[in-house]
């Protein structure tokens, strides 16, 4: 694994990202809404939604991993974390370590103003291995905490009471 290079994506790299987005949500058997515009306004803009890196073996210039993520600030714990919304490893690179090196590489590859103290992720029920790999790391789920997801209609309902 230590000739795969992990770097931040910048704008060139859109269309790299999104293909390995896609292959995600086609690994995970998950409907794939974001188009390539749509990840190039909202993690290459001005005022970006996420950032990402690339885990790339440049002997061929291949794509073997992806981590997406963003911001969210917590007052409770006094600091910003990430929300690693995304985590893709190809299935030629899988048990290497890679989906560790990407997660520790957000630590330091996040955006200068966000100096995460903590990581933040969501995993599907159905998908024990993703929790195991996890657990190995040391995340846990959060005691006392449940996610809630608020979408079209119930969204434009409450957009349309400001």
């Amino acid at each position: 694994m230590s000739n795969i290079t992990i770097r931040r994506a910048e704008r060139a790299d859109a269309e790299r990202l999104h293909a390995a987005l896609l292959q995600l949500s086609a690994d995970m058997g998950d409907t794939h809404v974001a188009s390539l515009d749509d990840v190039i306004r909202h993690g290459f803009s001005e005022t970006p939604a996420f950032f990402a890196l690339l885990a790339i073996r440049p002997s061929d210039d291949r794509t073997l991993g992806v981590l997406q993520a963003s911001p969210v600030f917590s007052t409770t714990r006094g600091g910003t974390g990430l929300y690693v919304s995304d985590l893709w490893v190809d299935g030629e690179a899988r048990g290497e370590g890679l989906g560790q090196r990407l997660l520790a590489a957000s630590l330091d590859l996040a955006p200068d103003s966000w100096t995460p103290i903590f990581l933040k992720l969501a995993v599907y029920h159905d998908n024990p291995d993703a929790r195991r790999f996890y657990e190995r790391l040391g995340f846990a789920p959060r005691e006392g905490e449940t996610v809630f997801d608020l979408r079209a209609p119930a969204l434009d309902k409450l957009r349309d009471r400001s």
